[in-house]
């Protein structure tokens, strides 16, 4: 976001903060609702952005974690709140890829929430052991056509992950047939890759860097719209031949539920945009292998929007569900 657009934001706060009605619930906190647990790279975003939210809000914002349901728990919670903002809903990519898998949850997207804006994204990595033939996602591809379907399998922390998506595009998209491996989440996933009891496995970036720093583990290919700066040398999914314009990265941004006023999200969308531009909170997110990628509301929007067809496209030519 611009300087001019940053001033706009600005200005709409100090308009809020000017209403009368807003100033009556100001002394109140603000919850952020996390479906995962403490301790994540979900919680970690929300923790560094709630620390400065509130600054900029000048109330205080906690971060309530509610996990299950593969995060739709907290879905449900800030659907069934009232729509005066108290609540701020912390999604990403699981919010919209598991109604498209699981049809025990209905709620859309984009009828049900205002974006706010994005905050990150999080490249994944598709990853081999350290002694693997294969140095380059060419290799890869390469050597599967030659084996043929599942002789090669990959893991990931369950089905319907975005993880599962990335493998599920590189099927579709290289014609090949890896075999999926679901686990129960993902802690013991780089454990038994470094270990070699896997033949390969999708990461995220803060999870695959301290075993590609020792290297113990290989990095193929990074499925965001941009190289690693930590691994300058392994290609963007889109730069591999068959892949064109191809880009599938995790991402988190704020959402608060349709019907909130116009004027309580246009303040909490200018101060979301000044908090990912302070450089601290930029730094604190790259420690934690997190890359700060606001976007506002509106274009928000606009890239979940794609995103969606993305997997929408994924789930049903690989006729992913999970009930």
């Amino acid at each position: 976001m611009n300087r001019r657009q940053l001033n706009k934001w600005m200005a709409a706060t100090a308009a809020w903060v000017g209403s009368g009605a807003a100033l009556a619930q100001s002394d109140k906190p603000l919850s952020i609702v996390v479906g995962y647990s403490a301790g994540g790279s979900a919680d970690l975003t929300a923790r560094v952005v709630a620390n400065e939210l509130g600054k900029r809000l000048g109330r205080p914002v906690v971060v309530e974690n509610v996990t299950g349901a593969s995060g739709m728990l907290a879905v449900q919670k800030t659907l069934n709140a009232p729509a005066d903002g108290s609540i701020i809903y912390m999604g990403g990519t699981d919010t919209i890829v598991i109604p498209m898998v699981n049809p025990r949850f209905k709620h859309d997207w984009a009828k049900d929430f205002t974006p706010l804006g994005r905050m990150t994204t999080v490249p994944m990595l598709l990853a081999v052991p350290a002694d693997a033939p294969y140095n380059t996602f060419a290799e890869l591809v390469a050597a599967l056509r030659k084996q043929g379907p599942n002789h090669f399998s990959y893991a990931t922390p369950g089905v319907g992950t975005m993880q599962h998506l990335y493998g599920e595009l590189i099927n579709r998209y290289a014609k090949v047939q890896m075999l999926h491996v679901p686990y129960r989440g993902g802690a013991q996933i780089a454990n038994d890759l470094v270990g070699r009891q896997l033949q390969g496995a999708v990461l995220v970036l803060s999870t695959a860097l301290p075993h590609l720093k020792e290297g113990r583990i290989k990095a193929l290919s990074v499925s965001g719209n941009e190289r690693v700066a930590q691994l300058p040398n392994v290609k963007r999914i889109g730069e591999e031949d068959g892949f064109k314009g191809q880009a599938l990265p995790l991402w988190q941004g704020l959402f608060v539920k349709a019907g909130t006023p116009a004027a309580v999200a246009t303040a909490y969308e200018a101060a979301l945009m000044q908090t990912l531009a302070a450089p601290e909170v930029v730094a604190k997110l790259q420690e934690g292998g997190i890359t700060a990628a606001p976007m506002s509301g509106s274009q928000a929007k606009a890239f979940v929007t794609l995103q969606a067809a993305t997997y929408r496209e994924i789930v049903t030519a690989s006729k992913i569900t999970l009930d």
